[in-house]
């Protein structure tokens, strides 16, 4: 989740304001849910009612949604249809070549998916272009950084690529080391202060040693928080000259002291394994903040962005050794010694007199194409709702993982789908794929898109289901989603079989219910954060949005980044001989995913349960009692007033159930009516003024 602290205020401040702005919410909220008082035959004349008697095959044979059944007929056949090798064989074109943002392998594999969509039967697909400040590394003057002697000699040069694995240089495809939106610039010094990871309470510590950090380079471990962060995070006034980071052993390989093998013998990271990525902390494009980057809009000067504004490269871990080794000054904290078999040290001297370190960044920023692919099945009732299933397609380099693995799977699940619409089923609502562009360098194509169409989702998207990548590691399925999504994933889970049953597991709810889980106690975390593609529906619009993602033991392991993130070691055959053989968690990613989409798509009245919005509100104000209770109390704060409105806003979501129970075959306007009511409800949270220092949330 990426996060900033409103400075200057106070806890107890803090705490008032979420107070007043929850009770404001929520006397909207509740509003929402206003059951009219007439019948279902009062409320539409007999000739506006269906003429479909619900839980009745239909001319084809097919059975909707209807009672406990969320899926009818069509979950069945999605079912039967999706296949694991059909994944497997896209997920080997996917990663093929490498595919930035902005370069011409993103147009070819964006092409390439708006003809596959086609054929495989989608009613409609195509391009839709934004223009878009992006920042490239520039391939005749790659990134680097130096360790000069006193006579100006390069003794040390690191490396732009890692080393690969069969000898063959990588083609053009692959990007060398940068950071997207590191300002070019070129620094010289003899100063260096090691920050561990540059956390905010890092920077801290570091002053409290007594050691400067500003106007001096600093370097400071991948991890623990979003890499973008990582140059913010710090008091005021501390200005650096430059950041480098780097990806340590002990988060990335924490077996190498051990002798423990990288890959290809395991997942961890080699010495050579670079990771890359975006340091820009504004979502969407930074030129055109809250309208869309078209072709021909007003764009913000360069130096009134808020991109950043200090040099910044990436490192390797081998690379790292070699400047760190060379640090003078006092050693580090224990806690915050890495496992490279060295000395780790403060700084900010170097260790050798006349010494120098040289970073050199030539990073371009410039206004190219990026290209979201949209597919539609048409809906055949309320053709102007919309289940928006969405994907980011491009990577830092071949992208098996992040975002490959969930770009395969909606491959093979916009084929099944269309097969349902070939044999003659079509959705009451329509389902859009969104396969987004440069959503690796900050959300761009999904929150241009929003931007464009903000009244129409506003007010006709009923949910984004979000995979950003769909295999981590094969554990168990980490699952996030606003409450009013809870209740279809929990029928969804049920219905699936398990990825594997000769786990003595028989479906995914089985699997998911038994082994521990990211977001344990609770079964399901209703804090998504902004640390994805949902962002923009989300906190932009507040759309229910669900996030999904197949993941680790938790409570064996707590990584920050899997180790092979956004590293040339993300290849094919790291999914292949390792994380998913066969590609049986990437086909039980599908088969959620789909079943969702048809639940919320194919039911007469919308899966949905306003009581589950209770349940995280109690939630939240035991968590702010937790939290500030005895700040609040000593600002002479009360939570009662909160307390009496969740209250009250359970008991008309009650209401709200218990009439619509009473309804029987429901009209299409009268379902219009409801359904409009549940999927308005929890854009009732978002304040169109956005949050401090975060305007466009």
């Amino acid at each position: 989740m990426r996060f900033q602290a409103w400075p200057g205020l106070s806890a107890g401040v803090a705490a008032g304001l979420a107070v007043l702005v929850t009770a404001n919410l929520l006397g909207v909220a509740q509003d929402f849910l206003g059951l009219p008082s007439a019948t279902a035959e009062e409320a539409c004349p007999a000739s506006m009612r269906s003429h479909v008697e619900e839980g009745k095959p239909d001319s084809e044979g097919r059975v909707k949604p209807f009672g406990e059944d969320y899926f009818g007929s069509a979950g069945e056949e999605l079912l039967r249809e999706m296949n694991a090798e059909n994944i497997e064989e896209y997920l080997k074109y996917l990663t093929s070549q490498g595919h930035m943002a902005g370069t011409k392998q993103d147009l070819e594999q964006a092409e390439h998916l708006r003809k596959l969509w086609l054929e495989q039967g989608l009613d409609q697909v195509f391009l839709q272009p934004y223009h878009v400040q992006l920042s490239h590394p520039d391939l005749a003057k790659p990134n680097k950084v130096y360790l000069m002697n006193e006579k100006g000699e390069a003794k040390f040069t690191s490396a732009i690529f890692e080393e690969p694995l069969d000898g063959v240089a990588y083609d053009d495809s692959i990007p060398p080391a940068f950071l997207a939106f590191a300002p070019a610039g070129t620094v010289v010094t003899d100063e260096l202060v090691f920050v561990n990871y540059g956390r905010y309470e890092d920077f801290v510590a570091v002053e409290g040693m007594g050691i400067k950090v500003a106007g001096r380079v600093v370097i400071a471990k991948f991890g623990s928080i979003f890499r973008g962060d990582k140059s913010f995070e710090r008091p005021r006034g501390s200005t650096l000259q430059a950041f480098i980071l780097y990806t340590d052993p002990s988060d990335y390989h924490p077996e190498s002291e051990s002798g423990g093998l990288a890959y290809p013998h395991s997942l961890w990271l080699p010495g050579s394994g670079i990771q890359r990525g975006s340091i820009v902390v504004h979502d969407g494009d930074p030129t055109t903040p809250n309208y869309p980057a078209l072709e021909g809009v007003y764009r913000l000067p360069e130096d009134k962005t808020d991109s950043p504004k200090i040099p910044a490269h990436t490192l390797s871990y081998n690379d790292a050794r070699k400047l760190l080794v060379n640090m003078g000054g006092p050693e580090v904290r224990e806690e915050w010694k890495g496992r490279l078999n060295i000395t780790y040290r403060m700084g900010p001297e170097l260790a050798r007199k006349g010494w120098t370190l040289k970073l050199e960044v030539n990073n371009k920023k410039h206004i190219v194409p990026t290209y979201n692919v949209i597919g539609l099945i048409r809906g055949s009732e309320e053709p102007d709702r919309y289940v928006i299933l969405g994907n980011h397609r491009d990577a830092w380099t071949f992208g098996s993982c992040d975002p490959s693995s969930a770009t395969a799977v909606q491959m093979e699940l916009t084929r099944s789908l269309g097969q349902l619409v070939k044999q003659g089923w079509r959705p009451r609502r329509s389902i859009v794929f969104g396969s987004w562009g440069a959503g690796e360098f900050g959300f761009f194509g999904p929150w241009e898109w929003v931007e464009e169409y903000l009244k129409v989702f506003e007010m006709r998207a009923v949910a984004h289901l979000n995979v950003d990548l769909a295999i981590i590691y094969t554990y168990n399925i980490q699952i996030s989603a606003t409450p009013l999504l809870h209740k279809i994933i929990k029928e969804a889970t049920k219905k699936a079989p398990a990825p594997d049953k000769s786990l003595g597991y028989e479906t995914l709810w089985d699997h998911w219910t038994s082994r521990h889980r990211a977001a344990s106690p609770e079964l399901l975390d209703w804090k998504l954060g902004s640390i994805s593609e949902h962002a923009p529906f989300y906190q932009g619009i507040g759309v229910p949005t669900s996030y999904m993602v197949w993941e680790i033991n938790f409570s064996e392991v707590d990584w920050s980044d899997y180790p092979l993130y956004h590293t040339t070691f993300e290849d094919f055959d790291a999914m292949k001989n390792i994380l998913d053989p066969e590609f049986r968690y990437h086909l039980s990613m599908g088969h959620l995913w789909g079943l969702m989409a048809i639940g919320l798509a194919d039911a007469r009245i919308l899966p949905m349960d306003p009581e589950d919005e209770t349940i995280m509100l109690k939630k939240m104000i035991a968590d702010l009692k937790n939290e500030f209770g005895q700040t609040l109390k000593q600002k002479g704060i009360s939570l009662t007033p909160v307390d009496t409105t969740i209250d009250h806003f359970n008991d008309v979501a009650r209401d709200f159930n218990r009439r619509l129970a009473t309804y029987t075959n429901v009209s299409p306007l009268l379902a219009r009516q409801l359904n409009d009511q549940l999927l308005m409800l929890e854009k009732c949270y978002i304040d169109a003024a956005g949050s401090p220092l975060r305007p466009h949330m």
